[in-house]
């Protein structure tokens, strides 16, 4: 009796609002066809809601359609708006086919042209100028904002800010990508190096970034002692290059490494202050002295020691190729 009662109220609370938003008030067979127009199929049964312009109440339910612009909040399961929307998306699927200005909070956020704010596992956006926070974020054309992941896509040009694991942008204008491997195809830095030191005289490395601010992932070990997986060593590095004079260029570095494998376990924290010099495209050198401090166990090592030397290393920057 009690549920015959409640589908009661939401049937007519349907009519009610349907009679009330689309009741056809003009008299010219122009105005009712403008009125069936905009008088489609009104649904509002708190489960499934479907309305039109010009509704103007939100939509709360379990799947929610507008068709046209909507300016109030959307909450439910699954949320699909036609035109442009302000203010709030909230479900598990967000999907709006114009611009969005507000923000879209969810496990799967489209937006199919311009967008602000956006939050979720997945996040889509033909372009943005605001936030895109979630796992995966991409811009199909351009990034203008902020994009925090695990992986940030700008399919064309990039020109904000991408923090992440990874980070892949076309092109990039004023912008900096920050993560452990950041991939720019035009105006980025990508470079294999050959080092040279007192410590490993066998070191290959690659960096990829941009000149203000690069990563380096590389392995080196010494080729005077026996050739075994204990003796390699793997690293991470940040890094900048800022330009001088001429071809010349400053270029501080920030590096760390560690045992592949082995019984002792150390780290070695190292700073080197390079200036280095463009030769003939692609190649470039670089010099400086370097500081490293290493700590960790065992007998050979003690607790911690500091060294300092010269090192040297040779680059061969390199270009990526255009996406069919």
């Amino acid at each position: 009796m009690i549920f015959k009662k409640r589908l009661f109220i939401a049937a007519f609370v349907s009519v009610l609002i349907s009679g009330t938003i689309g009741a056809p008030p003009a008299l010219t067979a122009q105005g009712q066809e403008e009125t069936e127009e905009r008088s489609e199929i009104l649904i509002y049964t708190l489960f499934v809601n479907s309305a039109s312009e010009p509704f103007r109440l939100p939509l709360v339910g379990f799947v929610n359609i507008f068709r046209g612009n909507h300016a109030l909040p959307q909450i439910g399961f699954v949320n699909w708006n036609t035109g442009n929307f302000s203010t709030a998306q909230v479900s598990f699927v967000n999907v709006i086919r114009g611009n969005l200005n507000g923000i879209q909070t969810g496990f799967i956020n489209i937006v199919a042209d311009n967008s602000s704010h956006q939050i979720g596992f997945i996040n889509t956006a033909r372009s943005f100028n605001g936030t895109q926070i979630g796992l995966f974020n991409t811009a199909v054309r351009e990034s203008q904002g902020l994009q925090i992941g695990f992986v940030n896509t700008a399919a064309r040009r990039l020109s904000g800010i991408q923090i992440g694991l990874v980070n892949y942008a076309d092109s990039i204008e004023n912008s900096i990508p920050i993560g452990l491997i950041s991939i720019v195809r035009q105006g980025g830095f990508q470079a294999i190096e050959y080092r040279f030191s007192e410590t490993f005289d066998f070191y290959r490395g690659l960096k990829l970034g941009v000149e203000r601010f690069y990563t380096s992932v590389f392995v080196a070990y010494n080729t005077a002692e026996e050739f075994a997986l204990e003796h390699i060593v793997a690293g991470l590095g940040i890094g900048s290059i800022f330009p001088l004079a001429g071809s010349f260029f400053f270029n501080p570095e920030l590096n760390i490494l560690t045992p592949v494998t082995g019984n002792i376990l150390w780290q070695s924290l190292s700073f080197v202050p390079y200036f280095g010099l463009k030769l003939n495209s692609p190649f470039s050198v670089v010099l400086g002295p370097f500081v490293s401090w290493t700590w960790g166990d065992g007998d050979t090592l003690g607790s911690h020691s500091l060294a300092m030397g010269i090192t040297a290393s040779m680059r061969k920057t390199i270009s990526l190729p255009a996406p069919r």
